[in-house]
């Protein structure tokens, strides 16, 4: 009941927001050499009594903040102090984004020069009021040199104020992290079912063309779209960024939530387009986006899914065989076993990043996904899926600015699909030292290991083959 009062009133914060009554307006400028970020705030009506910036970086950038005409503004840490000021009062800030060395990172995506372009982590520029009522909300619009383009998370809007893009900041928790790439590049949109991609492709040597990149996304997003016939959000920012280092074709890459989903790319692009079409890494990433927004305490849900669906929707594309992907699933669910065995899911998730337990994490994940997607086929005679939960879920509780626990995700999706599947797999796995037991599952779905457990072979076995089918082939109708 709580979590629906919750999604009730992200509605209807949307809602109010999209004729916000309150329209706070940020004009956004850089310099040529998109080192130095200028902001003028103006509050529609009585300001309020401080900002704040959600990095603890952000003060030692932060230069000739003042009132405008007026006196000079200090940060004290991560807040503004602008006392009281006149109803519709501006401020302006200059934020020395390009010098910016990261002390106090606090995830994924720090702000990083690519050539002449920069990524700038909304945390350390953008001081914003604590909190936005429902009615309330803030209008962001660039005002950039010539050739220079702003890639930003937020949903865009039409604005008569000037040519500059804009865009509405909405009601996401402050404190999830985006960012804004500035450059030379220019923003170009790929259509994909349901769905427009806002696609940046940031500077690089050898330089990347944009049809390979097109060719490369389209084919990712599509294979996520065959899920249930469309892509799950209308909208994503994805920065292509070059020159990784690495021997895969995307040596790394991560989502952020703050705002509309963004995603990050940080390509090898001497790598050959047949490596990407083939490369698991973009439709890992899009597959994020099957979810809302997740706790980062339970990790282990957003990664597993991920992990779990990068397999099964690229063997439903064509793009592998439907043995190698069920070989993958099974070589990721013995690095699993065999990474923090003596850990609980929980300590695993915790410990991730500071103990490199990837493998636990993300592999323990997707195996809890696996038996759920096997058991509620098995219990309601094929009725049921994991694809139908998450259809479900897509129609019910994607908001951009709500976040969930596992438990609550968990609870919802056995609403969902009128089962137990769900609560019984987080009391079985979350809690435990031990990985899931795929024993019964592997026979219910005719999978043996074989050569001392390295492998996996299909075995035929016609009472239970249609749904291991089912799970590695053409999307099923889920509406």
């Amino acid at each position: 009941m709580q979590r629906t009062v919750l999604c009730l009133s992200a509605l209807l914060a949307a809602a109010s927001a999209a004729a916000a009554e309150r329209l706070h307006r940020y004009t956004i400028s850089v310099d040529p050499a998109v080192s130095e970020i200028r902001v003028r705030a103006c509050f529609d009506g009585a300001p309020p009594p401080y900002l704040v910036a959600e990095s603890l970086d952000a003060s030692t950038v932060l230069e000739q903040a003042r009132v405008e005409g007026g006196r000079r503004l200090e940060p004290n840490g991560t807040e503004l102090r602008l006392g009281r000021l006149p109803d519709n009062a501006c401020i302006t800030y200059v934020v020395q984004a390009g010098r910016h060395q990261a002390r106090h990172q606090r995830g994924a995506g720090p702000s990083m020069r690519v050539g002449p372009d920069l990524i700038a982590e909304v945390a350390i520029w953008l001081w914003r009021p604590p909190a936005l009522e429902p009615d309330e909300d803030i209008e962001l619009r660039f005002e950039l040199p010539e050739g220079i383009s702003a890639s930003a998370p937020w949903r865009p809007v039409q604005y008569g104020g000037g040519p500059g893009p804009a865009y509405r900041l909405g009601h996401a928790p402050p404190d999830w992290p985006g960012a804004v790439a500035f450059g030379r590049f220019t923003v170009r949109q790929i259509e994909v079912p349901g769905a427009r991609l806002a696609v940046a492709l940031l500077h690089g040597v050898p330089e990347v063309t944009w049809d390979f990149v097109r060719t490369w996304l389209t084919h990712a997003a599509t294979t996520v779209s065959t899920l249930y016939g469309r892509f799950p959000v209308r909208s994503v920012q994805i920065v292509v960024v070059p020159n990784a280092r690495g021997n895969e074709p995307v040596p790394s890459a991560y989502v952020l939530r703050g705002g509309m989903p963004a995603v990050y790319l940080f390509i090898n692009q001497r790598k050959p387009l047949s490596d990407f079409l083939t490369d698991w890494t973009a439709v890992h990433e899009l597959s994020h986006l099957l979810l809302p927004f997740v706790r980062p305490e339970d990790a282990w849900l957003s990664e597993g899914l991920a992990s779990y669906y990068e397999n099964v929707l690229r063997a439903r594309s064509g793009t592998i065989p439907a043995n190698e992907a069920w070989q993958r699933l099974h070589t990721g669910f013995r690095r699993g076993m065999a990474s923090l065995p003596s850990a609980t899911l929980t300590q695993a998730t915790e410990r991730m990043y500071r103990d490199g337990a990837f493998m636990r994490v993300y592999w323990q994940g997707a195996a809890m996904m696996l038996l759920a997607d096997q058991r509620l086929r098995s219990r309601t005679g094929g009725e049921q899926s994991l694809d139908r939960a998450l259809y479900r879920l897509h129609e019910c509780c994607l908001s951009p600015e709500v976040g969930w626990t596992a438990r609550e995700l968990f609870e919802r999706l056995d609403l969902l699909t009128g089962t137990s599947v769900f609560a019984e797999l987080y009391a079985e796995s979350v809690a435990s030292t031990r990985f899931p037991d795929l024993t019964e599952c592997y026979a219910q779905l005719g999978l043996r290991p074989i050569a001392g457990g390295e492998e996996v072979e299909l075995v035929e076995a016609p009472e239970h083959n249609a749904y291991r089918d089912a799970i590695m082939t053409a999307r099923e109708r889920v509406d």
